[in-house]
């Protein structure tokens, strides 16, 4: 048993908790990055039809609008996801120090709900587009 005056070793819990966020800075980054290319891939669509001269140059589909949309929903979600990483991992910082960390999986669960509501506006507009 420790001496009252000593505090408890938590290095090993802290370190925990900067790998889980760094993990989730990743995980943000990667969000953000796919959304930049899913906004421009428009772009690239536009582009390509006027090289192979199926698009008159002035033409703007709006296929092209839902996926800028689309894809600034995505960076949007990935900086509301940093947040929230942020947020979560000062609390367990100080969860930790105090000797009162108690597991939140409340960023998993809204992470992993609004992935899955991202999925299905995706694969709504790539059935959409391709019909």
């Amino acid at each position: 048993m420790s001496a009252p005056d000593q505090k408890p070793n938590r290095t090993t819990e802290y370190l925990a908790n900067e790998r889980t966020f760094l993990a989730w800075l990743r995980t943000c980054i990667a969000l953000m990055g796919l959304g930049f290319v899913v906004a421009r891939f428009s772009l690239f669509l536009q582009e390509f039809g006027i090289i192979t001269k199926t698009q008159a140059p002035d033409t703007l589909p709006s296929t092209h609008l839902s996926s800028t949309v689309l894809g600034m929903g995505m960076i949007g979600l990935g900086i509301a996801l940093m947040v929230y990483s942020l947020a979560n991992y000062l609390v367990a910082q100080k969860e930790i120090a105090a000797g009162a960390y108690r597991p939140k999986r409340s960023i998993a669960v809204a992470s992993s709900i609004g992935l899955a509501v991202f999925g299905v506006i995706v694969l709504a507009y790539l059935i959409t587009i391709s019909a």
